[in-house]
């Protein structure tokens, strides 16, 4: 679990206030309360019939924390006419000011963001007040609708041309300030594992427009449900992790794909047709399933329901190879919790820590926030889903199922490298130099070595 300090924030729109309590560390082990409550009742929602698309231009992969900010930014920079973002969490100063350029050359930008913090919230309103076109996002965190219990999709449309799909959030870890592509230098900021794709097709930006856009509208509509006056302060936590002490031991450009005949895409979305469609995709594969996972909750049916996809392409298949990397544990409190998930994983799955499944190297990486499937090299989806039933069942979720050799190899060899320095244990989290201590003096953080984290990218949804 992340260091903490407690922060006072006044949401009435009074400044806020920080007070941090210096008579005793901060100890680690502590639960993150939820940012908002996810288990609101939620409003009917008809799911979608969701078609393939056929894609005949180009397709750029790339990955955080190599890749991603600068093919946004170059994006971001070409844009002309408008930018639609739907976005779980905008945290990261940067991207601000991308908008803030993009506005200032004539660009409309529309904004629907899942909004569950004050620093957030902020944020959100002074995007607004400078001419951004904001809608808080029709979730458990909106005060008047609550179609999802998350809006946790990363979908931006650029020109009603460009659809950028990703796992990662607008926050300083998942999309790191790194101007130069995919390039190790002095000023390379490690961060989280991401991976992401834009598509240059006006049928995919149509489809993810009308989305976007009916979840808009959806919340536009809404009635005002009648708030009180006045809101209590509310604490919230700064969080602290220590910093990786090395890069990646691989960096990764962004790779620009040409193609050069129509490419059959499946959007993959929650609620519309994740269960639908994801599990007779892992069940048909042939020789291998590489998977990068936050985590995998394997008591939960739905994702029992994909782990036994992955069961029945194996059992199909004795061969057939299986790798999973998994996100850090953030405590030792949480270590028995984990290695009863992994006990239910081997038991019922023969899936084997070590051998099937291991956990990011948080000397390299700062957290595991992907949401990748790579099967038979040769096929991968990219999206925000993780393996949760709330993701795949409940939240506004989407990703992009791409059947194209050459891409599902730029994944793969991003998973290669994080497979080969992964640990092998949770436990391997915590020991070592560079293992989180238990507890800490306030004073002792002056020293340096530690980095702040968005709960965005930490909570389980």
């Amino acid at each position: 679990m992340p260091i903490w300090t407690a922060k006072t924030s006044l949401l009435d729109g009074g400044l806020a206030a920080e007070a941090r309590d210096t008579s005793s560390p901060p100890a680690l082990g502590l639960v993150q309360p939820e940012m908002v409550p996810r288990q609101c009742r939620l409003a009917g929602y008809l799911p979608r019939q969701i078609s393939p698309v056929v894609v005949r231009s180009d397709i750029i992969a790339y990955a955080s924390p190599d890749s991603t900010y600068a093919v946004t930014k170059q994006l971001f920079d070409e844009a002309k006419r408008s930018i639609l973002i739907g976005i779980y969490d905008f945290t990261a100063p940067h991207m601000k000011q991308l908008v803030l350029d993009a506005l200032a050359r004539g660009v409309r930008v529309a904004l629907m963001l899942d909004i569950d913090g004050a620093d957030e919230d902020k944020l959100f309103d002074e995007l607004v007040d400078v001419g951004v076109e904001g809608v808080s996002a029709p979730s458990c965190a909106n005060k008047n609708i609550h179609l999802f219990a998350s809006s946790h999709e990363k979908v931006i449309v650029i020109d009603d041309e460009w659809t950028l799909v990703q796992s990662g959030n607008y926050s300083a870890n998942s999309i790191p300030l790194n101007e130069a592509d995919g390039l190790a230098g002095p000023q390379f900021r490690t961060g989280n594992r991401d991976a992401g794709l834009a598509v240059r097709s006006r049928p995919l930006a149509k489809l993810f427009t009308g989305i976007l856009r009916s979840d808009m509208q959806a919340s536009t509509d809404a009635p005002a449900v009648a708030q009180p006056e006045a809101e209590a302060a509310q604490a919230t936590q700064v969080l602290l992790e220590r910093a990786p002490s090395k890069r990646p031991s691989k960096l990764f450009p962004s790779k620009h794909f040409q193609l050069d005949a129509g490419l059959r895409v499946q959007p993959v979305l929650s609620p519309d047709n994740y269960m639908s469609v994801v599990p007779p995709l892992i069940a048909a594969a042939t020789t291998s399933i590489d998977i990068e996972q936050q985590y995998i909750k394997a008591h939960q049916p739905e994702v029992r329901t994909l782990l036994e996809a992955i069961a029945s392409a194996r059992s199909a298949r004795p061969g057939l190879k299986v790798r999973i990397i998994l996100g850090r544990v953030f405590s030792r409190a949480d270590l028995d919790a984990e290695h009863r998930n992994l006990k239910l994983l081997a038991d019922d799955f023969a899936l084997k820590l070590g051998t099937h499944i291991r956990y990011i190297n948080t000397d390299r990486l700062v957290h595991c926030h992907n949401k990748m499937i790579v099967v038979d090299d040769a096929k991968v989806l990219v999206s925000s889903q993780n393996w949760s039933d709330f993701a795949v069942t409940k939240n506004r979720e989407a990703g992009l199922w791409v059947p194209h050799s050459g891409i599902a190899q730029y994944f793969g060899a991003v998973f290669d490298t994080d497979w080969g320095t992964a640990f092998k244990t949770p436990d391997q989290i915590f020991a070592g130099p560079g293992a989180t201590p238990e507890s800490l003096a306030p004073e002792a953080l002056g020293a340096g070595g530690f980095i702040k984290v968005e709960p965005g990218d930490y909570q389980e949804v």
